[in-house]
């Protein structure tokens, strides 16, 4: 009896999955007879849409616009560079004639600015240590105050 019943729920799960996938391609089936349906309609387009307040709007901005270029290109004044030009000619020139001995090696003075600048972090490190230190200090002699003031601590 039990076998039976064991077969009967296969053969039962069985049909269902059957059914299953038979549902699956019947709902395939009709999604692709929709889409074969809808590239076979011709697209129509009627326009009862008054697009002539949106170019009135579009027309009178760009007027708007037209002006408002008009009044800043009148605005810019040509000017002149050449006389600028000259000038730093002129600067670089005598930058040129000058004799500055330009600096071969910088590796040592690049050293030693790295070397203070660890010996500034150690030292910048010792005074936040110490400055904890007497704050800490501060607070101990303020206890002892109190406690030399309170005639019950003794």
């Amino acid at each position: 009896m039990n076998n039976l019943v064991t077969k009967l729920s296969s053969v039962a799960a069985l049909i269902g999955v059957l059914g299953a996938i038979g549902a699956g391609f019947v709902q395939y089936g009709k999604v692709m007879a929709k889409i074969e349906e809808l590239d076979k309609r011709k697209a129509v387009i009627s326009q009862n849409v008054n697009l002539d307040p949106i170019n009135e709007k579009i027309s009178s901005l760009e007027v708007g616009l037209i002006d408002r270029i008009k009044k800043v290109e009148d605005k810019i004044k040509p000017t002149d560079l050449s006389e600028i030009k000259e000038d730093i000619s002129k600067i670089r020139e005598e930058i040129a004639s000058l004799d500055i001995p330009k600096p071969t090696n910088l590796k040592p003075i690049n050293n030693s600015i790295k070397e203070l600048e660890s010996k500034i972090s150690e030292l910048s490190q010792s005074v936040a240590i110490v400055s904890k230190e007497n704050e800490l200090q501060d607070v101990l002699i303020e206890e002892i105050k109190t406690k030399a003031n309170n005639p019950l601590a003794n």
